[in-house]
């Protein structure tokens, strides 16, 4: 794997953030295994959000028109217990043909034990895998060998209400002192600072993530998986989060908020900003009348080690073919359907978020915000740090998300948090 993803013009026009499956089964729905010949069952975490609702129904149209014979079940769920219900299903040897994963360290753990079907004849026909971001296929190939399909390489920035900023005559802040300042001001005025909703406990990791890489530099969470020396995650990177929970910048009950209830908060003018991924923008689109979205990069630190430019940015979903799968050619296809150019660029005009496909994140179709934060952030960028808790193994991440869920209540402080990270990182479980 690359320890960096250097910047390239051409690689970050494609970088990029989500494909998914859709269709809904409820929620008392029993999870189905994978079927037999001429059958598929898919399993996705995209319940919930009506662009990639809107997505699904689209794309899963335009395939079973194309297979009028097979039979293709969808199971849907919300990404809080997707997670779950799919190493239980792996678990009991239930598993589906073609399956939503998280890349680094969760799909690993299936590959080590076995479960997971390689795609290295596939890619390497009819130039399917060369279609790709050579960086996209790093966090799941592993030993010389692939596993999945990257779909997105999502981008974090800081996101404002550039109306509400316009008539409060504020400016955007371009240190981490001026942030704070910025906040506290914004706070004095009524309104909430920050909105942060860390009920699912990963919108958390941002914030943690940015700090470590302003302050110690990028790549510290893939160097230590690539076996390069010792993980050694700073105090000095867990105090931007622990400062905005210290000083009430944050949302009251932030921990039992969900991300959803946080954004309603930001597009309704009752907060701010929001550090989150390039999928705000589909999250906007909604947005009441006045409302008009801006962004900056996640602010400079002064006397920080990381390269100041350097952007929180990777894979954040994949899809993978579950190695009981009796009819693997057709769960192929199903994933060489999803990653074409019509699909892929009908994904980017929908959900206006930019994938892993070379050429499909174009300007006509991506709109002038993501393209905006392509050669804003993106281009300029020294490096483009993989998130951590995509990476990680199972356990480390339980660790890492309710570690942070501490620090923002109150109860670790900077140092106790890094401290029971590294530990659970150095376990490699």
């Amino acid at each position: 794997m690359n320890r960096h993803l250097r910047k390239a013009a051409a690689a970050a026009l494609a970088v990029g953030a989500l494909v998914a499956l859709s269709g809904c089964v409820g929620s008392g729905s029993a999870p189905a295994a994978g079927g037999g010949a001429d059958s598929l069952t898919i399993w996705h975490a995209y319940a919930g959000q009506a662009d990639k609702v809107e997505f699904m129904k689209w794309a899963m149209d335009g395939f079973k028109k194309e297979h009028p014979e097979a039979k293709i079940k969808e199971v849907s769920a919300e990404q809080s217990s997707y997670k779950t219900k799919l190493q239980t299903a792996m678990s009991t040897g239930d598993a589906p043909d073609v399956f939503y994963t998280l890349p680094g360290g969760f799909l690993d753990a299936f590959v080590k034990s076995g479960q997971v079907a390689d795609l290295d004849d596939a890619l390497a026909k009819d130039g399917w895998g060369d279609s790709f971001i050579p960086a996209a296929m790093d966090s799941v190939t592993f030993d010389d060998s692939t596993y999945a399909v990257p779909i997105d390489i999502d981008a974090a920035v800081v996101w404002y209400n550039k109306a509400l900023f316009e008539k409060k005559g504020w400016t955007t802040p371009k240190t981490w002192d001026e942030f704070v300042q910025l906040s506290e001001k914004i706070a004095a005025d009524g309104i909430v600072p920050v909105a942060l909703g860390n009920k699912d406990s990963w919108p958390a990791t941002f914030w943690f993530q940015y700090g470590q890489m302003r302050t110690e530099g990028s790549g510290l969470v893939t160097d230590f998986l690539n076996g390069d020396g010792k993980i050694a995650l700073d105090a000095k990177g867990a105090e931007p989060l622990q400062t905005l929970a210290q000083k009430k910048l944050l949302p009251t009950g932030a921990n039992g908020m969900s991300d959803q209830e946080a954004n309603l908060l930001f597009l309704n003018g009752q907060a701010a900003m929001v550090l989150n991924g390039t999928w705000q923008i589909g999250m906007s689109a909604d947005a009441p009348a006045g409302f008009e979205l801006g962004y900056f990069p996640f602010p400079t630190v002064a006397d920080g080690k990381g390269d100041q430019t350097d952007t929180l940015a990777g894979v954040a979903a994949a899809f993978a073919i579950s190695e009981k799968a009796k009819d693997k050619k057709l769960a192929t296809e199903f994933l060489q359907y999803m990653t074409s150019p019509d699909v892929m660029k009908k994904y980017v005009e929908l959900r206006k978020t930019m994938v892993t496909l070379k050429g499909a994140t174009t300007p006509d179709v991506a709109g002038p915000v993501l393209s905006g934060i392509v050669s804003d952030i993106i281009e300029p960028a020294g490096h483009l740090d993989p998130f951590y808790d995509t990476a990680l193994p199972p356990k480390a991440t339980t660790v890492y998300y309710s570690t942070l869920q501490g620090l923002i209540e109150g109860s670790v402080d900077a140092q106790q948090a890094v401290d029971a990270i590294n530990e659970a990182i150095s376990a490699g479980k």
